[in-house]
């Protein structure tokens, strides 16, 4: 789950103009890496006008999203950038050289058309696609998705533990360096950090290495990362 959706209401993201400016900046990485993809090249801010696009699809994702609709927000707001991007290149008969594959991102999905608009069939291409990517992710460390429902804990302790040490591996530069080079989990380093017995770590390791997969990429995985990581209350306020 998206640590700002853990603390502003989307109600609130709507409302309050300086909430939704520190939200905006908050997801440049994911807007940068999404129209990236799309114009299939680096992109820049301050360089390139498709972030500027895509920026203000993301912008006018957050007015038009509905919440409790089955498609997280990222998901939306993705496929709205992607289409403004395709609408960009047409304006500027760019066509040609950078090429961008209308059924690979999504077609007819207008900007100004509200999440029920959001077709079913583009939901499931982009869940699908989700689902191929990390199981050849997975497959790169000899695991499988049937791993992952195996060694799921089953007590809520137990999984808020292992998502600890998940994200501590994930997001650690050197730790998730480790993983990545040696293609196993650094046990005894990961223990330090987290101060979880090794004893814990081990019996966990499968499903913390798949979670911390989920979320070393979490910019290619939004639909996998609402299903896989617990929901958290909103904070009031």
């Amino acid at each position: 789950m998206p640590e700002w959706e853990e603390l502003c209401s989307w109600q609130r993201l709507k409302e309050d103009s300086e909430a939704r400016e520190d939200f905006l900046a908050e997801s440049q990485t994911f807007i940068r890496h999404v129209a990236s993809q799309a114009c299939f090249r680096s992109l820049e801010w301050g360089r390139d006008d498709e972030l500027s696009e895509a920026l203000i699809a993301f912008n006018e994702a957050i007015d038009l999203f509905v919440e409790d609709r089955g498609v997280p927000f990222l998901a939306y707001a993705r496929v709205l950038m992607k289409r403004r991007l395709i609408d960009y290149h047409r304006r500027q008969r760019l066509r040609q050289s950078i090429s961008l594959d209308q059924d690979d991102i999504g077609r007819r999905v207008d900007v100004h058309l509200g999440i029920d608009d959001f077709r079913e069939q583009e939901q499931n291409r982009e869940r699908a696609e989700e689902i191929r990517q990390f199981s050849k992710a997975l497959g790169i460390f000899q695991l499988t998705f049937q791993d992952l429902v195996e060694v799921s804990p089953k007590h809520r302790d137990s999984r808020e533990t292992l998502l600890r040490a998940a994200r501590e591996l994930a997001f650690d530069l050197e730790l998730w360096h480790q993983v990545e080079s040696k293609g196993k989990v650094p046990m005894q380093a990961l223990s330090l950090r987290t101060q979880i017995h090794p004893k814990v770590l081990e019996r966990g390791r499968k499903y913390i290495l798949a979670v911390a997969l989920l979320l070393a990429n979490q910019n290619d995985y939004v639909y996998l990362r609402e299903y896989v990581l617990p929901r958290k209350k909103e904070a009031k306020g």
